[in-house]
């Protein structure tokens, strides 16, 4: 006879077991699903084929990682194109300029040398030479030395009179003769930090304007108290500047700020009839946008200059405002006086990967006195901007600029700021 007790341990155990085998069989199941799944995702990798670029992304693509514009403009075994840096108004530019270093190009290698000459000529006569040697890495310090010599000569230089009240129509022209020799001293403690200090002997001669287009200076002004015209003067200049760049991208910046400082002593050698101190302050920032292809660029910057006792200073050395850098809805050197001011906002967006646009204006002052400065007296202009660019550094730049006294186009391939 079975034993009941037996029995009934039997089934419970027969019980117990069952779930666990269903458990372990779920186990199962789902572990070969997850293998098959896995499978089939690894065959479907392996026929996936890599997306395939246009022939104009393909082209374009090579063209961005060639650097052409940069190769282009940084010239063929250190020759390359050279405008002169001649004002607006000198006509077309033609010049070639030669780079080249002594040894390996190595940034941190000491005592290294560059060596640089320039020479140009534009269809209105303008004309400028110059050459430099500069010494990097001083005995392995982080300090440069250049020696440098330039001579230049701008025969219709334009002058419309002293004061934010000149007239446009009494626009005339002059000319510019300059020779200078000297030695700069940079120091940078910090890859940010640049201290700098220097000398330089300055010859400059002013007279009659050749613009046939306009009168020259002395037919329309007293050359008499236009200081400085008509009058060799010679100078001994000393400077020093500090300079704080904390900019992303210092050929193309797009955030970050620059702050730079300039004071110079002039010190007339015929006499003391155009001693004169120069004070220069600009400072730049960069607010980059939520959208990275878009920035907002400010800046602010000021020209002082202080005759010492029964001197005055030179008509030519006193800051003007208008042309490409400032206030670009009025001509070149529109403006001039023994100071000056200007704020300028440009709000630039990536239209084209090679090309920037920008909407700008810019408000400005000249006045004989600081105490003259005053907000209210402010010119304005306004205007829109296009600016080609490689994907490393800027290149050139169109604005179309607006004021009061009309339309003024700018073609220009050096940054406004």
């Amino acid at each position: 006879m079975i034993n009941l007790r037996y029995l009934l341990a039997f089934a419970l155990a027969i019980g117990a077991a069952v779930p666990s085998i269903a458990r372990a069989g779920q186990n199962t199941d789902t572990l070969s699903r997850e293998v098959a799944l896995a499978a089939e995702r690894e065959a479907k990798t392996s026929e996936l084929t890599p997306p395939q670029r246009s022939f104009l992304e393909r082209k374009l693509h090579w063209y961005d990682n060639q650097h052409l514009l940069d190769k282009v403009f940084s010239g063929w075994h250190g020759i390359h194109l050279a405008g002169g840096d001649f004002p607006a108004g000198a006509g077309t530019k033609f010049g070639v300029g030669v780079d080249r270093t002594l040894g390996a190009p190595s940034e941190t290698r000491a005592n290294r040398i560059d060596l640089s000459a320039r020479a140009a000529r534009s269809t209105r006569g303008y004309t400028r030479f110059g050459s430099s040697v500069a010494v990097r890495r001083v005995a392995g310090m982080p300090i440069d030395l250049t020696l440098a010599g330039d001579r230049h000569e701008f025969p219709e230089e334009d002058f419309f009179g002293f004061g934010a009240d000149s007239s446009n129509g009494n626009r005339t022209n002059y000319l510019l003769e300059s020779t200078g020799v000297g030695a700069d001293l940079q120091w940078h403690p910090r890859k940010t930090l640049t201290i700098g200090a220097g000398l330089w002997h300055l010859d400059e001669q002013t007279g009659a304007g050749a613009d046939p287009r306009y009168p020259s200076l002395d037919l329309v002004f007293d050359g008499t108290t236009v200081p400085g015209f008509g009058v060799d003067t010679k100078f001994l200049r000393t400077g020093g500047s500090v300079v704080l760049d904390l900019r992303d991208n210092p050929l193309h910046p797009h955030a970050g700020s620059q702050f730079e400082a300039c004071a110079s002593r002039y010190q007339d050698r015929n006499g003391s009839t155009f001693d004169f101190n120069r004070v220069e302050l600009d400072v730049q920032h960069y607010v980059p946008l939520p959208n990275r292809y878009r920035t907002l660029a400010l800046r602010a910057a000021g020209v002082f200059t202080d005759a010492t006792s029964g001197s005055e200073v030179p008509f030519h050395y006193q800051p003007t405002l208008g042309g490409g850098q400032a206030l670009r809805g009025f001509r070149e050197f529109r403006f001039r006086d023994q100071n000056s001011v200007v704020v300028q906002a440009e709000y630039r967006w990536e239209a084209w990967w090679a090309l920037d646009a920008a909407l700008f204006v810019d408000v400005g002052q000249v006045a004989p006195t600081r105490r003259d400065l005053t907000l209210r007296a402010m010119e304005t202009t306004y205007g829109v901007g296009f600016r080609l660019h490689s994907n490393r550094a800027f290149v050139s730049r169109l604005d179309l600029a607006f004021s009061r006294e009309g339309f003024v186009p700018l073609l220009r391939f050096e940054h406004v700021f």
